[in-house]
């Protein structure tokens, strides 16, 4: 017996994406480049309207109710991404015209609950090569960029296009699929619909304009001087530990004991985690560190699929980069979180 749900919220066909510019602060416009060296600032709420940009989260810490109201965020702006990719290739900004692809339940639900640690709806790009999506949270604090391979299919046949996705209902459907169901995707250019099939039950589920989600951030360009790669367990051991004690974690690295520590500072208790050199799959070391929001960090670690093996870039007060595969190598994720900066 089969069954058949659709959903009529929120249909709307596609139209082109506009052209916003990235707003940083109230007061002034900033239109590209990333400032990887994050001010301590004062900056009112990020509009959902607003182009996307990775903030710097800073915390003030200084005396009395000022240092009470200082705690804000100095921003890294993130450039508006040319949304077909490179410079000078024609922007996509239509759905496809062909997409029906077949995936098992586990790998997709992993794609989706990862985007979903940041953002509620997205922008997936379909092509020949497989599925992308790149997302700044509200906040402009972290980031997400997502590509799912077409080798992760066990069947794919795409045209370049855009899909406004509600990822919040796309999970709620995918709870219907178990780790080795077969999940079928196909998008009806008819209905402006995206089909989807899990053992016997056809979903149609309404898709969102993509010009009513927000464009896609770039990938600012850094070089940033730390680098480690360590099991997932490493680095949620040291998230639950310092969960215990304060809402900040720090990622400091000692170039001469070639050693990474993991620290959180509270009122009045401390935490430490050691991770030598040899505790770790590889190691580049510098003498840095930076501060970070705990809750974003556990957001993020929460997605490391179990024994998956993390490589984190980072440097004194700059972003830090999350690197990850999954699905044997045919999902590649890329996480940024801007740090917290704290005043002397």
């Amino acid at each position: 017996m089969s069954t058949n749900i659709e959903s009529d919220t929120a249909d709307a066909q596609p139209a082109t994406t506009p052209d916003v510019e990235s707003e940083t602060e109230p007061e002034a416009e900033s239109e590209s480049e990333i400032d990887t060296h994050p001010e301590p600032g004062v900056e009112t709420e990020a509009e959902p309207e607003s182009d996307p940009s990775v903030d710097t989260d800073t915390n003030t810490d200084g005396d009395g109710d000022e240092a009470a109201e200082s705690d804000t965020e100095g921003e890294t702006e993130a450039e508006p991404e040319s949304e077909g990719g490179d410079d000078d290739a024609e922007v996509v900004t239509s759905p496809p015209q062909q997409f029906t692809a077949a995936i098992k339940g586990g790998a997709i639900k992993e794609f989706v609950s990862t985007l979903r640690a940041v953002v509620d709806e997205a922008k997936i790009r379909v092509g020949p090569d497989g599925i992308h999506t790149r997302a700044v949270d509200p906040a402009n604090v972290a980031m997400y960029d997502v590509s799912l391979a077409a080798g992760a299919f066990e069947s794919y046949d795409a045209t370049e296009g855009v899909l406004g996705v509600n990822l919040e209902r796309f999970e709620e459907v995918l709870k219907l699929a178990k780790k080795n169901d077969l999940v079928q995707l196909s998008f009806n250019t008819t209905s402006f619909k995206l089909v989807i099939h899990i053992d016997g039950v056809e979903f149609t589920m309404a898709l969102i304009d993509p010009d009513s989600i927000r464009k896609e951030p770039e990938i600012p360009e850094m070089d940033l001087p730390i680098s480690l790669t360590l099991e997932e367990a490493q680095i949620s051991r040291g998230v639950k530990a310092a969960d215990m004690v304060s809402d900040h974690i720090r990622f400091r690295c000692d170039e001469a004991e070639t050693t990474v520590y993991i620290e959180a500072e509270g009122d009045t208790d401390n935490v430490s985690l050691e991770l030598a050199d040899d505790d770790l799959v590889a190691l580049t070391a510098a003498d840095g560190n930076a501060l970070y929001s705990l809750d974003y960090v556990n957001d993020i670690s929460k997605q490391f699929p179990t024994g998956t093996e993390i490589t984190l870039t980072f440097g004194g007060d700059f972003p830090m980069m999350f690197e990850y595969q999954f699905s044997d190598g045919e999902c590649d994720v890329l996480a940024m979180l801007a740090p917290r900066i704290q005043s002397d």
